[in-house]
């Protein structure tokens, strides 16, 4: 075992002990401890968090789509313009490339599922048959999040792979099979009506088209390049993307903008002329204008407002 220590010992220091891909931090009078196989090219990974805390839990973007679990406590989850409180038992799915804030207020139990989800993946779910059970696509909106009751089958999963973390076994192989197990229990254990509501964030008729679309829009691509790079002519793509994700690619990537724009406003310390540089706003006014449009208030307020709350 390796022990770091820090030399300038203040009141918040922090002892960090790691072994393997375990860690664990104890913070003064406040205890924090977590487990994860967590690799940076690792298709599934759990984090294990327990804390007595109160504080913010950030949940970063990345290509993965993320299962949160929360197993004991109450916090509130937010994401983009969507907060919901979340109790104990319950679960909530954060898509590909999006970020979130978990506020705590004591005591939590939390466990943090990364997965790609591919077509290997989706014959557990049939996910093509949860959408073609609908008569279309509905548009999807961030406030219409669906929280999972976690039922004793999933409970009895969580608790045994926490326990393998805690014991260090982190590897590769394992975790793979345990992706698979989880989402038998989904499939054999909930309804096709409460998959279709969970899952809807990602749910698409083409999961490798809507995978690519991700990826490439974070590149701050035109549609017409968007095109190029996957090789459609653009009245080709911009049809295939409606078939796909049910509402025009255009709609698609402004909600896109507003959402990621939504979150760098009230989570971080960026000046409204820095955002409006990165977001490509000719100026902070245009970005002022926009955001009273959109969201119903200037940058200004949302940050204001969700820094009280």
């Amino acid at each position: 075992m390796e022990l770091k220590s820090n030399t300038q010992r203040t009141k918040n220091a922090v002892l960090i002990l790691k072994h393997k891909n375990i860690r664990m931090k104890k913070i003064t009078n406040k205890i924090t401890s977590t487990s994860t196989n967590y690799a940076d090219n690792a298709e599934f990974y759990v984090e294990c968090i327990d804390t007595a805390k109160t504080g913010k839990i950030d949940i970063p973007e990345t290509d993965k789509i993320r299962l949160l679990f929360l197993q004991k406590g109450v916090c509130s989850f937010s994401c983009a313009s969507n907060i919901n409180v979340l109790e104990s038992n319950r679960a909530v799915l954060v898509p590909p490339y999006s970020s979130c804030i978990i506020n705590t207020a004591g005591k939590i139990q939390l466990m943090i599922f990364g997965m790609t989800v591919d077509s290997t993946l989706c014959n557990n779910i049939p996910f093509g048959k949860l959408v073609e059970s609908e008569n279309n696509i509905n548009e999807y909106k961030q406030d219409e999040f669906a929280v999972l009751k976690i039922n004793k089958i999933i409970s009895g999963y969580l608790n045994h792979i926490k326990y393998c973390l805690s014991e260090g076994l982190t590897d590769a192989e394992f975790f793979q099979i345990k992706q698979k197990e989880l989402f038998c229990y989904f499939k054999e254990f909930y309804s096709r009506k409460e998959l279709d509501q969970f899952f809807k964030p990602i749910i698409t008729k083409d999961i490798a088209f809507s995978k690519t679309i991700y990826e490439i829009s974070e590149k701050s691509l035109t549609i017409r390049e968007m095109a190029k790079e996957m090789n459609y002519r653009l009245p080709v793509f911009k049809k295939k993307f409606k078939k796909v994700f049910g509402i025009p690619l255009y709609k698609w990537l402004c909600q896109r903008k507003s959402e990621k724009l939504l979150h760098e406003i009230t989570c971080s310390r960026k000046t409204f002329t820095q955002l409006s540089r990165d977001f490509k706003f000719s100026s902070p006014a245009h970005l002022c204008n926009f955001c009273s449009k959109i969201f119903g208030d200037t940058p200004k307020n949302l940050r204001t407002k969700k820094n009280q709350q």
